[in-house]
């Protein structure tokens, strides 16, 4: 068990950043770093300390909370809160563990440091260890503890990044977590059997049901396409295979 969160909280909006704060106060084992009213502020208060946890208004002036995020070269875990939730994709895309909207309520806050909380355990329990192992053909292996364990290509579904971390999403319903960045992961597993889709997501190319522009469906499961993935990702699927109207 941590003994402590320590956070840097930024927010432009006076109101909502006292708010957050009474909310943050609430919550035991959190110290806080300091209180920004501007993504400027957050950022050379980045440059003496380094929080555990950084909580970012998305829309804030000349800096966004999404910009500052992508301007870091170390990441701390983040949260971001927007009073809109079409930023939602955007604030993903940068490894955010959970993303809020306004008013946020204390207990939604409260869920959200949670996450941050299991995901500072984990990382602290899985130290010095390699999260990949054994890629071959068919299969490859994670750590889980001190144990080896086997997954076949075939039973995954899809792989979601957790920033260090990944998700890996099975078709039984199971969950694994692997100590592994996303781009170290797909480096390592064979482009025959899994597709990035998103900055936080790889899919196994054998389970998609569908795909647009927009969209990868696993069946009942739909995926966001990220943007820069659209083009790449439709034609990894397709490929020669899709029937033509005229040749």
């Amino acid at each position: 068990m941590i003994n402590s969160i320590s956070y840097i909280l930024a927010d432009d909006d006076a109101v909502y950043r006292e708010l957050t704060q009474i909310h943050l106060q609430l919550i035991p084992n959190l110290e806080c770093f300091g209180i920004c009213s501007n993504a400027f502020e957050a950022n050379a208060l980045l440059q003496q300390k380094l929080p555990d946890l950084l909580i970012l208004d998305v829309e804030m002036p000349g800096l966004s909370g999404i910009q500052l995020a992508k301007s870091l070269t170390k990441l701390p875990i983040i949260i971001f809160i927007s009073s809109h939730i079409h930023y939602a994709v955007d604030a993903f895309e940068v490894d955010a563990i959970d993303y809020l909207v306004k008013p946020v309520a204390p207990e939604r806050m409260m869920r959200a440091i949670e996450k941050a909380r299991l995901m500072i355990e984990m990382k602290q329990s899985h130290s010095g260890q390699e999260g990949l192992q054994g890629v071959s053909d068919d299969s490859f292996f994670i750590k889980e503890k001190n144990t080896f364990v086997r997954i076949n290509y075939t039973d995954v579904l899809y792989i979601e990044s957790l920033g260090d971390f990944v998700s890996i999403f099975l078709q039984s319903g199971e969950k694994k977590i692997a100590l592994v960045s996303m781009k170290n992961l797909e480096h390592q597993l064979p482009v025959t059997q899994f597709i990035r889709i998103s900055r936080t997501q790889m899919v196994s190319k054998q389970k998609i049901t569908a795909i647009d522009n927009v969209t990868v469906h696993l069946g009942k499961i739909e995926l966001h396409v990220g943007k820069t993935y659209t083009e790449s990702a439709v034609q990894s699927v397709l490929g020669n295979t899709a029937i033509k109207r005229f040749i």
